[in-house]
């Protein structure tokens, strides 16, 4: 390979925050705001011109999950607000039964009505934005980064933070430095595939209803007349048998998830799509990218083909639009003070410096071959310990998101967005605590950072916390027949 060798350049310094948040997903709107709210000084930079990460650049819907099996709610604080606005600007039907993977709650929601409430609750909080920016590179001084570098339009700047909280969700800044990263699951790096989000439009509800009973056996667990017409959103899954024979034909994408799976949004006549599927891309190579951004396009319009033939009530139905980019599932875990594990999740495990809990189930989509891995949503609510936001060799970065220190069947489970926020809630006030004590992120008091996140609203194992219970989401069925729905779960007897 040849290389360039680029001259010395005078950078510009152009903000010198208390905080700065790299990545306005999920994870970096909880912890941007919460540093907000806790006095600090935050600045939040993100490549795109709006903010949501996931939930509004790759469409992914519905937010998932925040009821375990009781029908109590673990996830409050920053992402219960941002629900309670979503419903209350129309663009949710709030927590809603799902029938689908044994969750216990889904909350679906209109992007577009995301991406507004989302500007108003981080300009409410006080925090900086600086939009269509990439973080390009850092530097280093020891333990400590003392200027990350960032590009946009008006050319290549320096950031200069006293506390910097990567959310970049692949862990970018964290490679930037050279603190010890790993990709995928431990026996061979492989990560789980990407999947374009769609929206389909015009769908007939009634008719679709209507099929689903007359076909109820093509989908997870037969769902019954009554779960039907009781779902406030259709959540469905299956057509496995049906797909099957339809590739042999050559009616369906042969690369695509082996099922349909879609979930209704609050908009009529609208459905997210989570079907497309492309395994063996990186999520960190801009090649391995490109090639999934025009497959797995190609694979969304097969599978509208599909249902408008096979499905009731899509006779009349269109491609409203496609994520803004693929949804990447899977890329960089850091190497930090603690590992999340799969027995932490199944065994419902919780932490002294625990600053955030979860409840979904464990969930990797196949890095190779068809079945999917699924324990069964809510069975166990676990914490999520802070040491698993501290990359090794560095005092002043935390790391919030799907790119935290867990293993990669622990990651299954604490990617989901509404965890994602909840973690990046905690790592937001713990680096406002820190900056305001003069604190490294070592030295912090978590249970003062836990005190913090209790009186704002957040939910922790073994504190007194009101209880929230909503009795019309109790999981009604689970661990039925999957038969339609081609996944399995491999930990069958290991959940509390």
């Amino acid at each position: 390979m040849a290389f360039l060798h680029e001259p010395a350049k005078e950078i510009p310094i152009i903000a010198e925050p208390d905080i700065l948040v790299a990545g306005a997903g999920p994870a970096g709107i909880g912890a941007a705001v919460a540093a907000a709210r806790n006095g600090a000084k935050v600045l939040l930079v993100e490549r795109y011109g709006f903010l949501g990460g996931n939930l509004t650049i790759a469409m992914v819907n519905p937010m998932f999950t925040f009821h375990d099996v009781q029908g109590r709610q673990v996830i409050r604080g920053i992402a219960g607000e941002l629900v309670d606005r979503l419903v209350e600007h129309t663009a949710s039907l709030g927590h809603v039964r799902d029938l689908t993977f044994d969750n216990a709650s889904m909350t679906p929601f209109d992007p577009e009505g995301m991406k507004l409430i989302l500007f108003q609750m981080v300009r409410e909080a006080g925090v900086e934005l600086l939009l269509h920016t990439w973080v390009v590179d850092a530097v280093t001084d020891g333990s400590k980064v003392t200027h990350v570098i960032v590009e946009n339009k008006s050319g290549r700047q320096a950031i200069q933070p006293k506390m910097i909280i990567d959310c970049s969700a692949d862990a970018d800044i964290v490679a930037k430095v050279g603190a010890p990263f790993k990709k995928g699951r431990e026996s061979d790096g492989m990560m789980q595939p990407v999947t374009l989000f769609f929206r389909i439009a015009d769908v007939d509800d009634q008719r679709l209803r209507a099929w689903m009973k007359a076909n109820r056996e093509l989908l997870k667990d037969s769902p019954t007349d009554e779960q039907i017409d009781s779902s406030q959103a259709i959540a469905f899954l299956g057509l496995q048998s049906l797909i099957k024979q339809a590739i042999e034909r050559g009616e369906f994408p042969a690369d695509a998830a082996p099922r349909i799976l879609m979930y209704q949004l609050p908009r009529k006549g609208q459905f997210a799509v989570n079907t497309t599927r492309l395994q063996g891309i990186d999520g960190t190579n801009a090649n391995d990218l490109t090639r999934a951004e025009y497959l797995t396009r190609e694979q969304a319009w097969g599978i509208l083909r599909f249902l408008k033939q096979y499905v009731g009530g899509f006779e009349d139905a269109y491609i409203l639009d496609t994520g803004v980019q693929v949804g990447v599932r899977e890329t960089r875990h850091i190497v930090g003070d603690y590992t999340l594990t799969e027995d932490d999740v199944l065994s419902g495990r919780d932490f002294e410096d625990g600053i955030a809990c979860g409840t979904f189930a464990i969930d990797i989509h196949p890095p190779e071959g068809e079945l999917q891995v699924y324990t069964g949503s809510g069975k166990a609510v676990y914490e999520i310990p802070y040491r698993s936001l501290l990359p090794q060799g560095f005092d002043n970065l935390l790391v919030a998101g799907r790119s935290i220190s867990a293993t990669h069947a622990a990651f299954g489970s604490a990617r989901v967005m509404a965890t994602s926020m909840a973690i990046g809630q905690g790592a937001g006030t713990a680096a406002a605590l820190a900056i305001r004590n003069g604190q490294t992120t070592r030295e912090v008091d978590v249970k003062a950072v836990r005190a913090a996140l209790l009186a704002q609203g957040q939910y922790l194992l073994d504190e007194r916390a009101e209880v929230v219970q909503d009795e019309g989401l109790k999981l009604e069925t689970s661990g039925g027949s999957t038969a339609e729905a081609s996944h399995f779960n491999p930990f069958a007897g290991r959940e509390s």
